[in-house]
């Protein structure tokens, strides 16, 4: 076996790169301070595994492993030849260590993983320990089914028929002797790598757990959606038989941990249910009052069928989301297994109040997908909680029904009008959206979809309700509704077990930079930390040249068009800031091209003009700080409907402006002089929001001043 090469960003070193793999590299900043060193007993209470592991110290003494500590325990390794430098390598302890000596320390512990299962005197033990349910695979030369990956073992459930990389459950890989610290520094990327790739296709896990020898040292490495944790379990091997009575003291406790984790079942190990089929068919049910997620191998009557995976990108850390294309009830549909912070409402609650109807049973809010039903799938597993949704299917992402536009080579008036028309849609829900108290925060190509003329914005899974607490809300549907506020706070908080004060504080005080890198508004890439949904206008400006840009997608920075190129948040600030600075808006900037459309460019100059002008003066060089825009009813006008207007003027007072008098938008400018408008029966709207129900769960069908506008 020779060592790997690099071939680029999609070749995959398993040993010691010359360099680090540009992929794993990203890897490596995004888990930058987010790596925390806990003793065993601290990260089984963070996983929640306390007190099963309390359970089983009272059950499995120490002692047992007595019988384990001989001589099949000792590295030796086989004799191998460095033909780099014509030196003849015998032993691990070498000054000429070649990666293949790595390889003996692989074999030793996959004989202690034989010993383990086959040794009689496990079976005096009580049910649950007398037996691990995993086999091991070796995949020091042959990769993952599946994958491009090669951890040197890979432990599967027994039962499962399909072994690939949807079903790995634990990882192992196994280094030479080398200091703790160094083996992070040298191989954290390769380590998170291993865990992407399982978090990529295992839409039901909570963290990742890896096995690293070091030697003979073992250690416990698991990834979570907050980032990573490490903690040493011991000596499981000897170097020589010298070290044996030395030792075992130390060999039996990590013994003894090491059978503890081999016999968790796959629940407590990071994977919800035990599934051992493919992912074909699905059951959701609620079970004391949690939703659960059952994988069967044939369709029942109640089942939602998967068809297709929507590729998504997947973060090593943060809010992640599987997509899949479905049937159910004869209709085609989208079910998504998404794991978001605790800290922010579910989406599903989002929904709920996205829901909101009016006097005339209308819904207030238009362009968002109808949710069949949704649930909590587990509550907290480090802060971020498993939620699903089974919703409408919206279509295609708005650039690819560009791009399709122009590959039919529509005329430059057809798809100005439709560019149009998307804006205007987006923009009245964007606005309604806000007239519920809702903040969407992430504005972005992928979050706005368009099927049979219709365009929808997707994805509320960063979204923010605008509510402080022990206060009412200042837009319409709260404030006139005083007396039902807090029915409705408890009422949504008892839906979704949790709870209202704890949320809506700690979202308040939560880093609120959420978003999608190359559609974030300046501000944001700055990291002001106010936000309003000026923030999500200038998104959409963003995301609508994008949609009309001729650009490579797959292009680097460097060969992008300046406008799209994204080095770091603050140089993509500046340079935007540079570039919106002239007058009229430069399209080329953008890789636009509006063939002669003045329509079309009409309503880009008029979104530019809107976001970065006050009057003539160019506010660019004031986004740096927390300043707040003001409303320019006049250029609102080309991309914007009257509906909208109105919406985006809490007191009314925008329409009655001259049309060069901006008006500040947002509810935080309401001021306490200012008299409410009479509450009348014509005018209070009717809260009716859809309650998640055991029938729509079975299918059986650093700062308090660091928030949003509040």
């Amino acid at each position: 076996m020779t060592p790997a090469k690099m071939k680029g960003e999609g070749a995959y070193c398993e040993h010691d790169p010359a360099t680090l793999n540009p992929r794993r590299a990203k890897l490596v900043r995004d888990l930058n301070n987010k790596g925390h060193s806990l003793d065993f007993i601290q990260l089984l209470v963070k996983l929640g595994l306390a007190d099963i592991y309390e359970t089983y110290i009272a059950g499995v003494p120490e002692s047992v492993f007595a019988s384990f500590v001989g001589d099949s325990l000792i590295v030796s390794p086989t004799p191998v030849h460095d033909t780099s430098k014509d030196i003849p390598h015998t032993t691990v302890a070498s000054e000429n260590v070649v990666y293949e000596s790595e390889a003996a320390y692989v074999d030793t512990f996959k004989r202690l993983l034989v010993s383990l299962s086959t040794n009689p005197v496990l079976t005096t033990l009580p049910t649950g320990y007398r037996e691990t349910p995993y086999a091991c695979k070796d995949n020091q030369v042959k990769k993952v089914k599946g994958s491009e990956l090669k951890p040197d073992l890979a432990l599967y459930r027994k039962t499962n028929a399909k072994k690939d990389i949807s079903t790995v459950q634990i990882l192992f890989e196994a280094k030479r002797q080398m200091e703790e610290k160094t083996a992070y520094d040298k191989y954290l990327g390769q380590f998170a790598d291993y865990a992407l790739e399982v978090w990529k296709t295992q839409p039901l896990r909570t963290f990742v757990p890896l096995l690293l020898l070091l030697g003979c040292d073992l250690y416990l490495v698991v990834f979570t959606r907050n980032g990573y944790y490490k903690t040493t379990i011991g000596q499981v091997m000897y170097q020589c038989k010298s070290d044996i009575p030395s030792c075992v003291g130390d060999v039996l406790p990590a013994l003894h941990t090491l059978w503890f984790l081999l016999t968790l079942p796959a629940g407590n190990i990071g994977q919800l249910g035990t599934y051992t089929r493919s992912f074909n068919y699905v059951d959701i049910k609620s079970i004391a009052g949690q939703a659960v997620l059952e994988v069967v191998t044939f369709p029942r009557n109640s089942s939602i069928v998967i068809r297709d995976r929507i590729p998504q990108r997947m973060p090593i850390v943060g809010r992640c989301a599987h997509l899949f294309k479905a049937r159910y009830d004869n209709k085609d549909l989208i079910l998504k297994i998404s794991s978001t912070p605790t800290n922010r409402l579910p989406e599903g609650a989002i929904y709920e109040v996205l829901a909101t109807k009016g006097i005339d049973d209308s819904p207030l809010v238009s362009g968002i997908p109808q949710v069949y039903s949704s649930g909590i799938l587990a509550n907290d597993v480090d802060g971020y909680r498993v939620e699903y949704l089974l919703m409408e299917d919206c279509g295609t992402t708005i650039v690819k029904h560009f791009d399709d536009l122009r590959e039919k080579k529509l005329p430059a008036a057809e798809i100005a009008r439709e560019a149009k028309n998307c804006v205007l849609s987006v923009m009245q829900t964007l606005a309604e959206a806000r007239h519920v108290s809702v903040l969407h925060r992430d504005i972005s190509a992928g979050n706005i979809a368009i099927k049979n003329g219709r365009t929808y914005v997707i994805d509320w899974g960063y979204a923010k309700l605008l509510c402080p607490p022990n206060e009412p809300l200042d837009t319409v549907i709260f404030k006139r509704l005083n007396a039902e506020h807090k029915t409705f706070q408890t009422d949504l908080a008892a839906r979704w077990g949790l709870d209202w004060d704890k949320v809506t504080s700690t979202e308040i005080a939560k880093d609120p930079f959420t978003g999608t890198s190359l559609y974030m508004s300046v501000q944001m890439l700055l990291q002001v930390k106010r936000r309003s949904i000026f923030n999500d206008i200038e998104s959409l400006f963003y995301v609508i040249l994008d949609a009309l840009s001729t650009r490579t997608r797959s292009a680097s920075a460097e060969e992008s068009p300046p406008g799209f190129a994204f080095f770091t948040s603050e140089v993509t600030a500046f340079t935007r800031i540079g570039l919106l600075g002239c007058d009229r808006l430069r399209f080329d900037d953008f890789g636009v091209k509006t063939d002669g459309s003045q329509a079309l460019e009409s309503m880009l100059c008029a979104m530019h003009r809107f976001l970065f002008f006050l009057g003539d003066r160019y506010i660019g060089g004031n986004l740096r700080d927390e300043y707040e825009r003001q409303f320019d009813r006049e250029a609102a006008e080309s991309f914007m409907n009257a509906a909208t207007i109105r919406l985006l003027d809490d007191q009314g007072n925008a329409v009655k402006q001259a049309s060069n008098s901006p008006q500040r938008c947002g509810p935080e400018y309401l001021t306490p002089e200012a008299p409410e408008p009479p509450v009348t029966s014509s005018s209070r709207p009717q809260l009716e929001l859809r309650v998640p129900t055991n029938q729509d769960s079975a299918i059986d069908d650093s700062s308090s001043s660091s928030g949003d506008e509040n």
